[in-house]
């Protein structure tokens, strides 16, 4: 019986990098594609998409024509439930919007199914409602309004569009995020400028940043120690 195909989707290299960290490059389109084994035996494609709706609809829809048996939305996000802490992983069992092009999905029978067989791990993740939202969730404040006026656990930018392809295509979804900013950490907004639109991180920005506003540095170290949890979790997903 041929090896099943899992078909990943992740806004940032470093993401990608974390999850899939033995593979082989290429290109998909105008989107970097990470293939490989994975330790079960099964294969793995995963696309970088960069950041937004847009840019991870059109990564999922060519990664859906390569018809995998499941299309995961895999990356860090931002924790909106109190109590949410960097490196906690989380997994949807909804995914709505705020965004009026995209429907809530909802995991579905065959969802369960095929995430159980193929997503060990995804048994043991907490799972709850997520939410894709069109910007960054900066201010400990907003966080926590937006968690309390829609319910939803994490918040990221991506996970709504690839759901939509992947229910277009009819493959199954599922959707593991890592937290790298909990609901008590705020984000400053200069750290936006370190993510170029498909995915990579510079770090000129931020050192010009850092020069102009010195104190920003003692904001940026604790969040890029929370980052780098978040990134070390996201490495045990296919363990």
């Amino acid at each position: 019986m041929p090896d099943k195909i899992i078909g990943i989707v992740a806004a940032m290299e470093q993401e990608a990098q974390a999850i899939c960290p033995v593979s082989e490059k290429s290109m998909l389109g105008k989107f970097e594609l990470l293939s490989g084994i994975l330790p079960d035996g099964n294969k793995f494609l995963c696309i970088i998409s960069g950041i937004g709706t847009e840019r991870a609809k059109q990564a999922a829809t060519l990664l859906a024509d390569k018809k995998p048996s499941l299309i995961l939305s895999a990356g860090v996000s931002g924790g909106l439930a109190r109590g949410t802490a960097a490196g906690d992983l989380l997994a949807a069992s909804t995914i709505h919007s705020e965004l009026t092009d995209f429907e809530p999905w909802h995991e579905s029978d065959q969802d369960e199914e095929l995430r159980n067989k193929l997503l060990p791990a995804y048994g043991r993740i907490p799972s709850g409602p997520m939410i894709t939202v069109s910007a960054p969730v900066l201010t400990t404040k907003d966080k926590n309004a937006l968690h309390d006026t829609t319910g939803a656990l994490a918040a990221d930018m991506e996970s709504i569009a690839v759901a939509t392809a992947a229910a277009t295509a009819g493959i199954p979804f599922a959707c593991i995020r890592a937290i790298s900013d909990g609901a008590d950490r705020a984000i400053p907004a200069e750290s936006l400028n370190g993510v170029t639109p498909d995915g990579k991180t510079q770090l000129m920005p931020i050192l010009k940043a850092i020069f102009t506003h010195p104190t920003l540095i003692f904001e940026l170290i604790p969040m890029g120690m929370d980052y780098s949890k978040a990134l070390k979790s996201l490495g045990k997903i296919f363990i």
